[in-house]
């Protein structure tokens, strides 16, 4: 197991790093709001947020729709060839206006909560149990998993398994509503176990099969866009699985993946990759995967012997992780204490640095790491850093929907903290880096200050801070 951190090692770095792994970072002022309440304290606003309403404002994404209705209007059009073209071109742009509005709202949640936390952990659960819209096609299927991500984060590990399975865009994405007694199909049956549970190696062909034919009578109610059991189309015959044999269904046949010593190691693994560190030991990952047994795959006590341990703050893993696409996005406007630029901006930058949300690449979800970054992404991430502190792009070209005002330096910078170069970089890497720079950096710093005159007006400073979140150092969290 690991070890507590101790009292004397909870300082105001500590109180950064834990903001910026379980949730979006913070300001100074938000860090030293939650180095004042100890360790156990912050770890238990995290895990025990203040209650947030589940509840959203009618959006078109937010109310089922009858597809039922939806087809038969194509079916009706079938005669008329260029109208039903028509018609689904519309229906396209329909759904991605909806689409670009639902991560715009989560993207704002993420920004604005009181629940860091769970929001992180929404998204672990959105690449854990990735699931495109490209496939599904229904945003509000998306937004109803998006919903049981946010409700289940902190819960029950094989209680939100088996809602999964039964999440209509789960079913579309993997095609198990289409699974039939005569042909059942192994999709669902392969992933769940390779990607959502165990892993390669930890079952045969034989159990693909015959968890596919567990899994088969699920479908989806088109009208209401829920789950419906069909018992004429289930497989009711003996199935042998995992070592055992009985008439299994598909919620037996997930508690016995559960009860696969490999199962906790491989939620595990996954828990400390996207909390902690990129390559866990092995050692690490049998600890991580002894937590999930010994709390019954509850994640809430699980993520607080993580955040409670002393290997979670270990220089080693301090400002090593990439940030992903969502959490530079994210957390530069909380850093930089600014709105999130309009929805089509971050639609544009989300997809240029390699992240769509609801839009993962494929079943894997996304690789993370070193993966989010490249020549191209980084050039991105460099430009688009620019537009966050300026409102316009590298070269003053963004459209002109797109501009927005500069950052207001007033929130940032205290007339104090301007007086002289020192005080200034120790301020601004304070904010964005929650350390101080290191001499070569304050070397560089001071030197392009010198070139600017030693100035400190309002646009020598955007520079400084655009030529500070185009450090490798800001990439990090």
């Amino acid at each position: 197991m690991f070890s507590p951190l101790a009292v004397k090692n909870w300082n105001y770095g500590a109180a950064a790093h834990l903001l910026n792994r379980a949730g979006f970072g913070g300001t100074p002022e938000e860090i030293d709001q939650w180095h004042g309440l100890g360790l156990q304290g912050a770890v238990d606003r995290l895990l025990q947020p203040p209650a947030e309403t589940l509840e959203v404002a009618p959006h078109p994404w937010s109310e089922p729709i009858d597809l039922r209705e939806k087809r038969a209007e194509l079916r009706e059009l079938k005669a008329k060839p260029a109208e039903q073209k028509a018609r689904r071109k519309e229906m396209r742009q329909e759904q991605h206006s909806e689409l670009e509005d639902l991560c715009f709202w989560w993207l704002n949640r993420m920004a604005a909560t009181r629940a860091p936390l769970v929001e992180k952990m929404t998204l672990f659960w959105h690449g854990h149990f990735a699931t495109s819209v490209q496939k599904v096609k229904g945003v509000y299927a998306m937004w109803r998993q998006n919903a049981l991500f946010r409700e289940q984060a902190l819960g029950h590990f094989p209680t939100l398994l088996k809602a999964v399975s039964r999440d209509p865009a789960m079913m579309v994405y993997l095609d198990l509503q289409q699974s039939k007694k005569e042909h059942p199909n192994e999709n669902w049956a392969r992933e769940v176990m390779e990607l959502f549970t165990l892993g390669i190696g930890n079952y045969s062909e034989a159990d693909v099969k015959a968890a596919a034919r567990a899994f088969t009578g699920y479908r989806i109610d088109l009208a209401r866009q829920e789950f419906r059991f069909v018992t004429s189309q289930h497989d009711e015959t003996a199935k042998t699985f995992l070592g055992k044999t009985g008439d299994f269904s598909g919620n037996d046949v997930l508690d016995l993946i559960v009860a696969q010593p490999a199962c906790p190691k491989f939620i595990g693994r996954k828990l400390w990759r996207f909390f902690v560190e990129d390559a866990p030991a092995p050692a690490t990952i049998e600890a991580t995967g002894a937590l999930l047994w010994k709390h019954e795959f509850q994640i809430r006590p699980v993520l607080r012997d993580v955040f409670m341990a002393e290997e979670f703050y270990a220089p080693a893993v301090r400002r090593t992780q990439i940030k992903s696409p969502v959490q530079f996005l994210v957390q530069s406007c909380k850093l930089l204490e600014t709105d999130l630029p309009p929805a089509p901006a971050c639609e544009g930058a989300l997809r240029s640095m390699g992240q769509v949300l609801l839009a993962p690449p494929n079943v894997k979800g996304w690789d993370g790491g070193k993966s989010w970054v490249s020549t191209a992404t980084l050039l991105f991430r460099y430009n688009f850093a620019n537009y966050l502190v300026n409102g316009v792009g590298q070269q003053g070209n963004a459209p002109p929907a797109l501009r927005r005002d500069p950052v207001n330096l007033e929130k940032l910078l205290s007339p104090d903290s301007r007086t002289n170069s020192d005080k200034l970089l120790e301020t601004l890497a304070k904010r964005l880096f929650q350390a101080p720079l290191d001499g070569k950096q304050t070397q560089t710093l001071h030197a392009y200050l010198k070139n600017e005159g030693g100035a400190a007006d309002d646009q020598t400073v955007r520079r400084l801070l655009h030529l500070m979140m185009s450090t490798p150092q800001f990439q990090l969290t």
